[in-house]
């Protein structure tokens, strides 16, 4: 058994993946792991990129881009772990985080999910961790960022300053760090997202069996790539991905 795997699902991420995974590796220490990287057929050489880094690093090649949750979900049944990371292709680490976040794993047997404070390369905070979901709240942060400030607060849960411990409703993707046997017993992330949201409902199914905490202890950096800001396929995906969250969930407008 590892004490501890992660999961990276790539997609022409060549200009990020190795600094990622380097990171990992370099700041991991005393607790055996597995790397699974899941590509999601890149036409660049992130696979190329890949092979090349020393570290227990497996390569998954998928023949079609499958999305976000399904590409995790790969590696659903070879876990064999205490603990399970999700990791972005954006995230550097720079620090002990990982084994921070293990150790307060171990002594909180009643946590499923943890989420980490999030710098960005400015190293200000990232607002990441979130009440539930709302159709107001998705609408302001699309289309109305610069307006409504004192809601947005709200949302993204900024009246605890992000200093101590929380429980958290809608925790962030870009960094998840599960109980294995957990993650296991959801069946890993709900397929039918192919990208965005996908980590608000993983977080609500684990907060109905075990909850999910904010760890103020220790960051990553987030290499923000914000991509359905930049273009209007993706803006439709997370369009579709809010229409079936509410179906799954029920609307709620605020």
């Amino acid at each position: 058994m590892f004490d501890i795997t992660m999961s990276i699902v790539t997609y022409n991420n060549e200009k990020i993946i190795g600094k990622t995974i380097k990171s990992i590796v370099e700041h991991i220490y005393d607790v055996n792991y597995k790397i699974y990287v899941i590509d999601n057929n890149s036409t660049d050489r992130t696979c190329d990129i890949v092979k090349e880094i020393d570290g227990n690093i497996e390569l998954i090649e998928n023949a079609d881009n499958e999305g976000f949750g399904k590409a995790h979900n790969k590696v659903l049944n070879r876990l064999n772990s205490k603990y399970h990371i999700v990791v972005n292709p954006d995230i550097v680490i720079e620090n002990k985080v990982i084994i921070d976040m293990y150790n307060y794993m171990e002594q909180n047997q009643d946590v499923g999910l943890l989420t980490p404070l999030v710098k960005g390369v400015d190293n200000e905070i990232q607002y990441l961790a979130k009440r539930e979901v709302t159709f107001i709240d998705l609408l302001i942060r699309r289309f109305l960022s610069g307006f409504f400030k004192k809601r947005q607060d709200y949302f993204e849960m900024r009246d605890t300053n992000y200093n101590s411990y929380f429980k958290v409703p809608y925790a962030t993707g870009c960094f998840m760090f599960f109980r294995t046997d957990i993650y296991k017993e959801l069946e890993g992330f709900d397929e039918n997202f192919f990208m965005y949201l996908e980590d608000a409902d993983i977080t609500k199914r684990v907060n109905k069996i075990s909850k999910t905490i904010f760890f103020p202890d220790n960051y990553v950096i987030h290499e923000w790539q914000r991509g359905s800001h930049k273009s209007f396929k993706l803006t439709w995906v997370n369009i579709e991905s809010l229409f079936y969250y509410f179906k799954k969930w029920g609307f709620k407008l605020y």
